[in-house]
């Protein structure tokens, strides 16, 4: 018993050693992870790891995104531009196709001349811009089985040959659509002017916390919760015209 009684003793003294031992061994252990932490952390704060802008589509929205971010933004402030597009070429609908070794348009190729930022955006890139033939109009409206309504057409370059043709075709546009034509300008010309709003007074102008707000803003959002024949139809078009030009 007694011998037990000291072994008993001699262990526990033993443990109370080892753990003394790892405490006074784990207190520089402690600060110095502490210490590292604190670092870490005031070194994220005062160093902020520059963003990362996604853009979701390579048309000439997407492009110009990626081109003014990168040519005007602080290259500290921004640390990488990822463009994610579904098709394998760059373009969007601004896109050629070669057919019979001739190339076409397949997407948009008019800019409407109040649309000052892609305008300003050709002037950037040197792009030529094309305009409007002299040469008389000509239109054909096609439902995928037959013509529905034709315009004359004439390859003579006279003058006045043209100037017959040209009022001839707005005769006869006149009288199928009537005057849901000048109502149609007038839709168009209404709507533009309100997308205009976007340009002007850019000091006075709020700034949108949302898309929504922004339209709201212009008076374009009811464009995006109705349809355009809706929309065309409380502007006093015709059907025929929002039929056979629209829709």
């Amino acid at each position: 018993l007694p011998h037990t009684t000291v072994s008993s003793n001699v262990w526990l003294l033993s443990s109370e050693n080892m753990y003394s031992k790892m405490k006074i061994t784990n207190i520089p252990l402690t600060i110095l992870t502490f210490s590292f932490l604190l670092s870490s952390t005031l070194s994220s704060q005062s160093e902020p790891t520059p963003p990362t802008v996604c853009i979701i589509g390579s048309g000439i929205g997407g492009s110009s995104v990626a081109h003014f971010l990168r040519t005007y933004s602080n290259p500290s402030h921004l640390h990488q531009i990822r463009i994610f597009e579904r098709h394998g070429v760059v373009g969007g609908r601004m896109a050629t196709v070669s057919i019979s070794g001739e190339t076409f348009e397949a997407g948009a190729s008019i800019l409407h001349p109040k649309n000052y930022h892609a305008l300003n955006y050709t002037k950037l890139l040197n792009l030529k811009v094309n305009e409007p033939s002299s040469s008389s109009f000509s239109l054909g409206i096609w439902d995928g089985h037959k013509f529905l309504f034709k315009t004359l057409y004439s390859n003579s370059k006279l003058p006045f040959i043209q100037q017959i043709v040209s009022a001839a075709n707005s005769i006869l546009m006149f009288v199928r659509y009537g005057f849901s034509l000048f109502k149609m300008n007038n839709f168009v010309e209404g709507t533009v002017d309100s997308f205009l709003k976007y340009y002007e007074s850019f000091e006075s102008r709020p700034v949108f916390e949302s898309v929504e707000e922004m339209l709201k803003w212009a008076g374009l959002f009811n464009l995006t919760t109705r349809t355009l024949q809706e929309e065309l139809v409380d502007a006093g078009l015709s059907y025929v015209l929002i039929q056979e030009l629209v829709t």
